[in-house]
């Protein structure tokens, strides 16, 4: 099965520009201090040409987490693409999303507990971001026997779980096997699936 991610929107030379400097600076800034100006300046396009794709900062910030998703997601899908479907692939999937995304220059902004609300409430549970959230479940899980739990609650479960891996420290440090095993005893179950 391939990954079929929904809308996934193309985005001119202009546009690419202007949400690679919206994420270099809120990195640089925070997200309090980032403007339109700067996010303007830093592109080096006018702020009327930001305005010309987007409503405003907020806006701009938006549709930069959401495109990064989108290329995450790929990287994700491209480094398991051996894995069966299945429980399996879902563990390497998180393990592989939990090592790399922290390195991620767009993406480590969602550990930022600035961001925490606007990820929440402009990107992850838009229809958007929860239908390619639906497509991932769908792409990693396939068709490997679950419960009676439908693809909705096991996306909302997986992404859940992913959000607090990656942003809550545990009582002590795992290596990948003890974290896999981890991600084994309490992800799985919960979504219907076995090992």
């Amino acid at each position: 099965m391939l990954l079929s991610i929904p809308e996934k929107p193309e985005l001119t030379d202009t546009q690419a520009q202007i949400l690679d400097a919206a994420i270099r600076c809120v990195g640089r800034l925070g997200l309090q201090k980032t403007t339109l100006n700067d996010i303007a300046t830093e592109a080096n396009v006018a702020r009327s040409t930001v305005y010309t794709h987007y409503l405003n900062r907020d806006d701009v910030i938006r549709f930069a987490l959401l495109h990064s998703g989108y290329c995450f997601v790929e990287k994700i899908a491209s480094a398991i693409e051996e894995v069966p479907q299945g429980a399996e692939r879902l563990v390497e999937a998180t393990l592989f999303a939990l090592q790399t995304l922290p390195n991620e220059p767009c993406l480590m902004l969602i550990t930022d507990h600035n961001l925490n609300k606007m990820v929440n409430e402009h990107t992850l549970t838009t229809e958007a971001g929860f239908a390619i959230t639906t497509a991932i479940v769908e792409f990693l899980i396939g068709d490997a026997p679950t419960d009676d739990i439908s693809r909705e609650q096991q996306a909302e479960i997986a992404l859940r779980t992913f959000l607090s891996l990656l942003t809550l420290q545990g009582p002590e440090p795992r290596d990948v096997e003890s974290l896999r095993a981890f991600i084994n005893a309490w992800l799985l179950p919960p979504l219907g699936l076995t090992k």
